[in-house]
């Protein structure tokens, strides 16, 4: 094998321990207290309660006025003109409170003050942006939360599920650390080994790689060493780890170089005597040597830092670092949990409860709440992180962006990343190009690969008709014979994987957890798509397994000879798990956001930007509005962000002509929605999905009793979502008013269908997720007059399920012939429906570009 091929084979070997310590960090970052999405959890919670609607609490505005009007029409009964006094987010709310004067009058709440869906920059405050909700509940609700009691919480159940994980990963920060300081030259290869053992007696040599049992497992030597509690301070900031002989290594987690060897211990003073007397460095000990640099006890270890490096010679700093020491009984990784659950702990109890808040009350709880933020890190970065790999340097996050960070998701991702990285390297992983290898790593393995066997899977009658989609356009070199993983695998420079089945490429990933070969979308190795396993048979040719036909029960009417076929992927995403939904919604944020980050998108300081004249948020440009902008963090398009509202009623007027919108002429906004969404970057990198079901309006019985075919044309006449997260499908496939027998919410009838657009097979949808009232649906939304032609129909089957699925390409619209619409089936006319929007010019918009 070529050095290249041993890599990759290196690199599979210890995939399936990477992906299982993978999902060990999504786990605890998943469970870590942060304060932020606590308080935007009760938030959502409140807005729930009263509205009835999933609100984001960002896009929710209290403003307090010194005037006000009475109308009947207002849900509050009042409204208001003119720039607000005093303007916050919910969420700042939560922190800051109502003002002082309202502790004795809170019915003067409602008349003085509201809760808006725009900023400061309104007109009008009324019933055309006015959020149906009382601030007297609101306060009220505010008073029977108790966040430092919550946070407390959080922390006592982080730990109890996590304390042996955090050990585990503890340890292969280790690892890595000694990998990256023995490439270095800061560690010796003999020492290298030595520390290897220590950590895990079962690194026999430096090409065993480690497992997760092994990891697991609790030193029988216990590690030999000794940390230094400098001027009283209680964190493992500065250990010794000593090796054979005379020889020691300190351990600094926190430090750019974690890890350095030295043939003496006073060798270790002399080198942390010079640190010491760099003013910059030596804040960076202290930093690390306490939680909170401006705290009481910061002054002792100020002092004795300072101490250290005015120390005449090294033995003088030896024996000042000797007189701290404190030596490590026991396992070494269960001291580290030990010191940062107690750290943790502490800092939850600084919180004030609110028995405390009701003596000071208002005022006292900006203060009281901002020490919530205490254990993620204003007062110094986390101690817990720096432990398993997270720290500053490697986050690449500046701590003080890192708490007012709005961007929860954004800032576990930098988390997840850095954390990784130890995993890759203490696995001996090695990039092979381009970043593929730690892909290979990091992606989120779909929970329809992770939690299936392929036992039972049988040799595919037809594979070409079921690879059809994806078949590269590649010439492909001699396969590898080597006996092995990569045995029949063709190489690519950059690592890609390949192989031939009856002579066509197609592009294949290892699942270390089906232990087979994927056959994977070929310019998208990680999609989210139904498996396609292949195996090499004895003869030395690729086959792909299917999954059993569905046998017995009570078939549904399957009509017009639609092939009836189970499926892992739906048997998955048709189940209900808000968890693993919104961690698939995540995803999709987070890819939203990366594509909006390459769009060159107005940045405004505060949301202070003007309305026009049916209240729409916007900024100038060269004399233009532009409703797209961002606004600190989050991205803004009010229009957008009002077609998802649920009550917007917009695609009424689409559908049925009705004009019921609430937030002006529906032909203007339409015009200046559209004008917005073509400016809006997109992309096709992932497949997507949209649900119907006849009680919505949305019957797929035209797929089913042959009335629509392979090859017909559907044309979209209304703002048409499709999702990237196949567990919303369910909600819109289904029936929700009912349950299942087994109680699963939703029933499928003949009226179900599930539309599929593969990845690579759209291109004029628009991801509007950062936009959405409703980001969890994870939506890409197309405009009126989009064509697509019918790849493929089956019925999918499963236990509790079944649906038409109609398999979707989106084409160039031909300039004549028959086209049906997307929603109805019903055939589309263009004359029919300009009369139906009374408006020609807004259907020539859309069908006749």
């Amino acid at each position: 094998m070529t050095p290249l091929e041993q890599t990759l084979c290196h690199n599979l070997q210890v995939l399936g321990t990477g992906h299982a310590l993978a999902r060990l960090v999504d786990d605890v970052l998943r469970d870590y207290p942060d304060p932020y999405e606590l308080a935007l959890r009760n938030a959502q919670a409140i807005l729930q309660r009263h509205t009835g609607k999933k609100l984001d609490p960002e896009r929710v505005w209290w403003h307090q006025f010194n005037h006000a009007s009475s109308s009947s029409r207002s849900f509050t009964g009042w409204v208001h003109s003119g720039p607000p006094g005093r303007s916050m987010g919910l969420l700042q709310l939560m922190i800051q409170r109502f003002d002082l004067p309202f502790q004795d009058a809170s019915d003067e709440l409602d008349v003085y003050g509201g809760f808006y869906r725009q900023g400061p920059g309104a007109a009008w405050y009324d019933e055309r942006n006015e959020v149906r909700l009382l601030a007297r509940d609101v306060q009220a609700d505010f008073w029977a939360l108790d966040l430092g009691a919550k946070h407390c919480e959080q922390v006592a159940t982080f730990w109890s599920r996590h304390a042996e994980n955090f050990r585990v990963l503890a340890k292969i920060n280790l690892l890595a650390q000694i990998a990256v300081a023995r490439d270095a030259g800061r560690l010796a290869p003999d020492d290298a080994q030595c520390l290897r053992q220590m950590a895990d007696q079962h690194l026999t040599a430096i090409g065993v790689a480690p497992t997760l049992e092994g990891l697991r497992r609790h030193a029988m030597t216990p590690i030999t060493a000794s940390w230094f509690a400098v001027g009283g301070s209680d964190r493992a900031a500065i250990t010794c780890l000593r090796l054979s002989g005379t020889r020691v290594v300190v351990y600094l987690p926190w430090a750019q170089e974690v890890l350095r060897a030295f043939e003496t211990p006073l060798a270790m003073a002399a080198w942390l005597r010079q640190q010491l007397q760099d003013g910059q460095l030596r804040a960076g000990y202290l930093g690390a040597l306490t939680a909170d640099p401006h705290a009481a006890g910061a002054a002792a270890i100020r002092e004795a830092l300072q101490a250290l490096a005015d120390t005449d010679c090294a033995a003088d700093a030896l024996a000042l670092l000797l007189a701290s020491a404190r030596p490590v009984v026991g396992d070494y990784f269960a001291l580290l949990a030990a010191q940062a659950r107690e750290e943790m702990r502490r800092g939850a109890e600084r919180i004030t409860s609110n028995s405390e808040l009701r003596s000071g009350m208002w005022r006292g709880y900006l203060g009281a709440f901002l020490k919530i933020f205490g254990s993620f890190a204003p007062l110094g970065w986390p101690a817990a992180l720096v432990l398993l790999g997270a720290t500053v340097g490697k986050v690449g996050l500046d701590v003080d962006a890192a708490i007012h960070a709005k961007d929860a998701q954004g800032r576990k991702a930098a988390l997840r990343t850095a954390m990784l990285d130890s995993v890759f390297a203490a696995l001996g992983m090695i990039e092979v190009g381009f970043g593929s290898s730690f892909a290979s790593l990091s992606h989120v393995v779909p929970f329809h690969e992770n939690d299936i066997s392929l036992r039972g899977w049988t040799l595919s009658a037809n594979p070409a008709a079921e690879l059809e989609v994806r078949v590269a356009n590649r010439v492909l070199g001699a396969p590898i014979q080597t006996p092995g993983l990569l045995q029949g695998i063709t190489m690519g420079p950059s690592g890609d994987t390949w192989i031939a089945l009856e002579g066509v490429p197609y592009r294949v990933r290892y699942s270390s957890e089906l232990e087979h070969w994927l056959v994977v979308p070929s310019d998208n190795p990680f999609a989210y798509v139904p498996l396609r396993p292949v195996r090499l048979s004895s003869a030395g040719e690729w086959e792909l397994l299917e999954r059993p036909r569905l046998l017995g029960g009570s078939p549904p009417s399957s009509g017009a000879g639609l092939t009836r076929q189970g499926s892992a992927f739906w048997d998955e995403y048709m189940r209900t798990d808000l968890v693993r939904s919104n961690a698939l919604s995540n995803i999709a944020k987070a890819r939203h956001r990366a594509l909006l980050a390459q769009q060159d998108i107005l940045f405004v300081e505060e949301e202070g930007s003007p309305q026009d004249a049916d209240g729409f948020f916007h900024v100038m440009l060269n004399g233009e509005p532009e409703y797209t902008y961002r606004d600190g963090a989050h991205y803004r398009n009010d229009l957008i962000y009002t077609y998802t509202e649920e009550d917007s009623q917009i695609n009424s007027f689409l559908r049925e002509g009705r004009r019921e919108f609430a937030y002006g002429d529906e032909v203007e906004y339409l015009n200046k929605l559209a004008d917005s969404l073509v400016e809006l970057p997109k992309d096709s990198d992932v497949p997507l999905y949209r649900g119907g079901f006849g009680g919505r309006g949305t019957s797929g019985q035209h797929f089913r009793n042959g009335q629509l075919k392979v090859g017909d044309l559907l044309v979209s006449t209304d703002l048409t979502s499709f999702t990237e997260n196949p567990y919303i499908v369910r909600r819109f496939a289904a029936d929700t008013d009912q349950s299942t027998a087994t109680g699963v919410e939703g029933v499928f009838d003949d009226t179900s269908v599930v539309f599929e657009l593969p990845a690579g097979h759209y291109e004029r949808g628009v991801p509007i997720t950062l936009f959405s009232s409703l980001p969890a649906e994870a939506e890409t939304l197309f405009l009126p007059g989009t064509c697509f032609r019918i790849e493929n129909l089956s019925e999918i089957e499963g236990a509790d399920y079944h649906f038409v699925n109609v398999v979707l390409r989106e084409v160039s619209r031909p300039a004549s012939g028959t086209f049906y619409e997307l929603r109805t089936g019903q055939p589309f006319d263009l004359q029919a429906y300009a009369a139906r929007l009374d408006n020609q010019a807004l259907a020539s918009r859309f069908f006749e570009d």
